[in-house]
Order: C-alpha cells, then structure tokens, then sequence
C-alpha cells in the first residue's frame, strides 16, 4: 500500500506539488503575518499625526513668551512621531478621513495664561488632544501615551518660564530693599547734619547764623531725598512682591500648570467593537473557505445551455447562503454582541457585499486554477491578515505588507465596516472596489464556463 501511495504520486506530479505547497503554508503564514508586525512600535516614528497652533506670543516682565510655536518646532523636529503643522480646517479633514491618527491643538491664549500662574486669578493651560478611536483602536491606546508625554513636557516648561519670573521679583525686590537701605542711611546722615545745624540749648552760640542756616538747609536736603529713595524703593519691591499670590489656587496651578484635554471625534466604547471590522472580515472569509470546500460549483446535474445560466445556477445558491450568512451575523452581532452601529442598514449592505466578495475570490481561484487555486486561497488569508490593516495602521508595518495592501479585498471591507460601525464617515472608493472586484471575478468564472463548454459543445 505504501509503495502504491508514492507510485501514484510519482504519476500525478501535480498532487504531490500541490502536497508540498500545502506544506510550506504554515511558513508563508508566519513570514507574511510576523514579518508585517515584527516591529510595530520601531515605526512610530513614520505615524502621521498633526499640531495645529493658534497661540499669540506675549512678552512679560521682559520675558518673550512663544510657548506655541516652540511647542510646534519641537514636535516637528521629534522622532517619535510624524509631526507636521497644519491649520484647523485641513488637520480635522485628514482625521477623519483616517490620514491622521492624533491632532495637537495649542489655544490662542496658551502664552499668555502661562503669565498668570503666580497671579490672584492663575489661568490653567490646556493643550486639546484630538483622535479617531473608530479608524483604528489600537493606534489611539499609542497616541495616549504621547499626549500625556507632550503634556508633561510643556508643563516642565511653564514650570521653569514661572519659576524665572517667581525669581525675578525676588530679586526686583531684593534691589528695591537695598536701595531702601541706601535711603535710610542717607535720611541718618541728614540727621546728623540737622542736629550739627542746631545748637544745643546750654551751648553758647559762636557760630555765625549764616553757617548753622547752611548745615540746617544741607540737613534738610538730605532728609527729604533720603526719604524720598526710602519710599521709593520700598514701593517698588512690594509692587513686585504684590504679583506673586501666595492663594492655594496659585500654588495648584504652580503644580499643575498644564492638562490635557481629550476629544474623540469618532469614540469606541470597548475592545471589542474597535476589533470588530477585523474579527468581522476574517469570519466571511472563512464561511467562505468553509462553502467553497463543500459545495462544487464545477458539477452539474444537467447539460447547461449555456455559460450564463450555468453561473446563474451556481450563483443562486451561492448567493442564497451569502443572505442567510450575512443576515445570521447581523443578528448575532448586534443582539448577543450588542455591538452599537452608526448605520444597520450600512452594517447589513457591507457584510452581504463582502460575502458575496469573498465567495466570488474564492470560487473563482478554485475553478480557475483547481488545487493550485485552494493553496491560493489559504495565501490570501494570510495576506489578508497581515496587510489589510486590520490591527495595525499601514505606517507602521512593513513595506511590503503596505505593497499588498491595496490589491486585497479585505482592505475595503474593513475602511467600508470601521465607516458604518463607528466613524459615520462616507467611503465611496472603499464600496466601488468591492463591487468591481465581485464584477471582475465572476466575469472571469462565466469566462471559465463559456471556455469549457467549447471545449466540450453540446452535442458532444
């Protein structure tokens, strides 16, 4: 029996390709899908995420304050991210639309509130974190630990620029004491020069009037300007000592100066729905491994007429259990899963396209290519996996999964689910793909049975 096995595939050499092919599958399967992740986050660098700057530089106690577009250079020239400055309008456009993953907005007043911490009334500084959970839920657990990096970062910065002008008064007031110390020494020394002036009363006058009216007038001079710098100089150090608030609001803004504000413009309340387009797009595909194993859609049980009828044929059962699969994981999605949806209806149109999508993938590679097209297959899956951007943006996979990206299916289905579950956002491209390649590929199965009805005509 043994040796008859090895006889038969010594004779059929295409089944023993085939054998090794299917053996080789875990291999291909593990390059593609580690080779696509193996360093995720060493690519961080190349993820594309956007500061917007709208802050006004100010300039206080001779300090220039641009703490905005210092900000902006820095992130700029960061390696931690793709940082690029964009206005308003065009950052929002590309988060939506899934060519950003996070937005930095630094407010008008950024600068200017940074001046007020040390006053009565302290302004908190807030830096707005803007991202897009629904375009992939992985990326916006990353970005968080950028935005409170940033965050922390900026308020070091405060900090110091606070601490300078905290210093600065002490130091105005430091001046303005000695001065004060200066003035009281001159209003001693007036004093002197008044009592010298004045003759005691049991000391005899010999002294002429004009000398005593001369030290009596220097005397006095001296006092009033003594005075004068005293008072002076005493004005000017509490008048610097009067903008630092010693109130408990200033000392919690001293400590936190800066916070992070979150915005979501598409939010995704847990793990599982951020994962659903992926988990959704790999359980069609294998329904459709599944169908495409046990139902032959070569055999016929009567002589078709022609090439059309016979895929219609085909295609109405193919096309019933596409319904019934579609409908079956709409139920059981929102109902057991209770996943929430932007669109049902968008939810119901995109799971029976992608059905219908990967059955007519995958019908058409078998009858095309016969064993050769099962082993493909299985390599789609695997391509599909690794470069559909399912779990990870494309920046930050390999180049060439980001290559294969565009030619596989499960690309679109997944942009066309992420719309309809949790961004809301329209994806017109995404939708004619599918529906061109569903088109293309049972254009090219009707192909194979006008070909094999020439090949074997009706009277045959």
């Amino acid at each position: 029996m043994l040796k008859s096995e090895w006889q038969f595939l010594k004779q059929h050499k295409m089944m023993l390709v085939v054998l090794v092919m299917i053996a080789i599958i875990p291999a291909i399967y593990c390059y593609l899908y580690l080779s696509a992740m193996w360093n995720t986050y060493g690519h961080v660098d190349e993820l594309p995420v956007a500061v917007v700057n709208h802050d006004h530089t100010v300039t206080e106690h001779g300090h220039r304050l641009a703490i905005g577009q210092q900000l902006a250079t820095h992130l700029r020239r960061a390696t931690v991210l793709d940082f690029r400055q964009l206005s308003a309008h065009h950052a929002d456009q590309q988060l939506r639309a899934g060519k950003l993953y996070l937005v930095v907005t630094v407010p008008r007043r950024f600068s200017h509130d940074a001046t007020t911490l040390i006053s009565r009334h302290p302004q908190q500084l807030t830096l707005h974190f803007t991202e897009n959970s629904g375009t992939n839920f992985i990326v916006s657990k990353m970005t968080a630990g950028a935005a409170n990096a940033i965050t922390a970062k900026v308020s070091r910065q405060v900090t110091k620029i606070e601490t300078q002008i905290l210093l600065q008064a002490l130091r105005g007031a430091t001046t303005g004491m000695r001065q004060a110390a200066k003035g009281s020494a001159q209003l001693t020394a007036g004093s002197q020069q008044l009592l010298t002036g004045i003759p005691a009363p049991s000391q005899p006058v010999t002294t002429k009037p004009a000398t005593n009216l001369a030290a009596l007038q220097s005397g006095l001079t001296a006092f009033h300007f003594g005075n004068a710098t005293l008072s002076t100089h005493f004005t000017q150090g509490q008048q610097r000592l009067a903008t630092i608030s010693t109130r408990a609001t200033t000392a919690a803004a001293i400590a936190q100066p800066v916070v992070a504000k979150h915005h979501d413009v598409a939010p995704v309340p847990n793990n599982g729905t951020g994962m659903a387009p992926f988990a959704i797009a790999i359980g069609l595909y294998v329904g459709g491994i599944a169908l495409g194993t046990m139902y032959d859609a070569n055999r016929t049980y009567r002589r078709p007429r022609g090439a059309i009828g016979w895929w219609g044929s085909k295609a109405a059962v193919i096309g019933s259990v596409a319904f019934v699969q579609s409908l079956t994981l709409d139920w059981t999605l929102r109902q057991a899963n209770t996943l929430t949806v932007q669109s049902q209806d968008g939810l119901f149109a995109a799971l029976l396209l992608g059905s219908i999508l990967f059955l007519s993938l995958i019908f058409c590679l078998r009858l095309l290519l016969n064993g050769l097209g099962t082993w493909l297959i299985s390599i789609v899956l695997v391509a599909q996996l690794a470069s559909s951007g399912g779990l990870y943006p494309l920046p930050l996979v390999s180049p060439l999964a980001q290559a294969l990206n565009p030619w596989l299916p499960m690309t679109y289905l997944i942009q066309v689910l992420r719309a309809v579950i949790s961004t809301n956002t329209a994806t017109p491209i995404a939708w004619l793909a599918m529906i061109s390649m569903t088109i293309g590929f049972n254009l090219l199965i009707i192909l194979k049975f006008h070909l094999e009805m020439k090949r074997q005509p009706l009277g045959a």
